[in-house]
């Protein structure tokens, strides 16, 4: 079979992937990839770095002569995908300064990638698309949609919040098809909690205590991750200082590191954060507008997202938007209820304290002016939020599943992993939105029996595996472990595609 591979992971773990695939007899014809692992590609393929496919740079020896400018016909038929690409290209404003205010200038690079990536698809003839996740950048967001108009076979992932559990998708905007193929296997069914998997019978006990007030292990990793103190970097100074070697290691490390692009853009961003300090920034709009939650109040909790991400573009697909989203929302709620709203505590840690296209000047001020809709300090206890709401919303954020697990309603506005979960509400408008808030009125609640078959269901249907490492926090699988599960899965898949 012959594949297009887009897979950009640092090191060699895609090794056993690309091993695995000759193996079976599947022949890489493009390979969408990290900087250098052009060495381990198959000879037979074209390598394609993938910061080049970002800014739109084709791959090394390709001849754009050849591919046509798309026409009315195609445009119209990816009105979507031209609607998501163009907020992705916010991703590019940092390097880009193009992009950042002109329309005109986006919607032709991005008729640029169309042309480009539709003339890969035509000369290329594959008969799948691997991603590595859901596409989240202009360049992939683009491919997938094209081998989907096309009829090319697409298989990508995704991870769930069950640490070391993935998702294997066919089409993320219908759910995952084997996931949806055991659910109606045990609709008849009554497991207990013991029938769980073992990892994933752990997770349920202990996320369902109702004492559980622990911050998940994605997120304690990324927290780690983005802050600027390491512990285990102070520590080491620490011993540093103790055993005299403090001196040469720093110049040693310094010197290394200076070469670095993303320890350039560390240093960038730590200037840019002191500066913002010290003029108007997000936390600060935000802080003018927050005000305690009364929890006498009936009310539902909205959690924002972090963005840039995958959660929101494509997941969230038009409620990319989190404005329309609450604006929806408000539309439909009854008298004297209230929605509280939260800013991710990622948001400010994770992309700095400045205006951005995502988050823009006025965003909350924007936010604390649609009826009904109340800013509450970051600090409040999301779990607390939870269980005592009427109900949790989010375009496709953990906050839904985390309340479908404790037997709350979630009202769900785009595409996230669990969409396939018994009992929570898929919306798409006003009309929708203010049915799923009138049966959450009436007194509707999620029976627990339902989200244990769906999670021994996802046991049967996903892979022990992960790509984000912060999904593997808390799992026992290593990166190579999860790598090798994830290849031996795909080689087994290709044929049934």
């Amino acid at each position: 079979m012959k594949l297009i591979l887009v897979w950009p992971d640092k090191g060699q773990q895609f090794i056993h992937l690309i091993s695995e695939l000759k193996k079976h007899n599947h022949e890489i014809v493009y390979f969408v990839g990290s900087e250098g692992a052009d060495e381990f590609k198959p000879p037979e393929a074209i390598f394609h770095f993938f910061g080049d496919a970002m800014n739109g740079r084709p791959a090394a020896g390709i001849d754009m002569s050849d591919f046509l400018p798309p026409g009315t016909d195609l445009i119209e038929k990816l009105y979507r995908t031209e609607s998501l690409t163009l907020t992705m290209l916010n991703n590019l404003v940092p390097m880009n300064l193009v992009f950042k205010d002109e329309v005109n200038r986006r919607k032709h690079f991005y008729y640029h990638l169309v042309q480009y990536w539709f003339g890969v698809l035509k000369k290329y003839q594959p008969e799948a698309v691997i991603l590595s996740y859901i596409p989240h950048n202009s360049y992939d967001f683009v491919l997938y949609s094209l081998a989907k108009l096309l009829g090319i076979k697409v298989l990508t992932f995704v991870d769930t919040r069950i640490p070391g559990r993935l998702l294997p998708l066919k089409d993320f905007w219908l759910g995952s098809e084997r996931l949806q193929k055991e659910l109606e296997f045990n609709r008849e069914k009554n497991f207990s909690v013991d029938d769980l998997p073992e990892d994933i019978r752990k997770y349920y006990l202990r996320t369902t205590k109702k004492d559980f007030n622990e911050m998940p292990g994605n997120l304690r990793f990324l927290k780690k991750k983005y802050s600027l103190v390491d512990p285990l970097f102070i520590s080491k100074v620490r011993a540093s200082i103790q055993d005299g070697t403090i001196f040469w290691k720093s110049f040693g490390y310094l010197r290394w590191k200076w070469g670095s692009r993303n320890y350039r853009r560390w240093i960038k961003k730590l200037f840019f954060n002191i500066s913002y300090a010290v003029q108007d920034n997000l936390k600060k709009e935000y802080r003018s507008f927050e005000s305690a939650p009364d929890f006498s109040k009936k009310f539902i909790y909205v959690a924002l997202q972090v963005q840039p991400e995958c959660s929101t573009a494509p997941q969230g697909d038009v409620f990319v938007d989190q404005i329309l989203m609450l604006e929806t929302l408000s539309a439909a709620l009854p008298e004297n209820w209230i929605i509280y709203v939260k800013e991710h505590p990622l948001q400010w840690l994770r992309f700095g304290l400045g205006f951005s296209n995502y988050k823009n000047r006025g965003y909350y001020q924007k936010i604390s002016e649609i009826k009904n809709v109340k800013i509450i300090p970051v600090e409040t206890n999301s779990y607390r939020l939870i269980k005592e709401s009427q109900a949790v919303a989010t375009a496709s954020g953990a906050p839904g599943w985390e309340a479908t697990l404790w037997s709350k309603p979630a009202i769900i506005f785009g595409y996230p992993w669990y969409l396939d979960c018994p009992g929570i509400f898929l919306v798409r408008d006003v009309s929708s939105c203010r049915d799923a808030v009138n049966k959450i009125v009436n007194g509707f609640k999620v029976d627990p029996q339902l989200t244990i078959n769906y999670l021994k269901s996802l046991g049967k249907a996903g892979i022990r595996g992960y790509r984000a490492p912060s999904a593997g926090e808390g799992s026992d699988l290593s990166q190579s472990e999860s790598m090798k599960n994830i290849a031996d899965f795909i080689a087994a898949e290709l044929p049934k595609l």
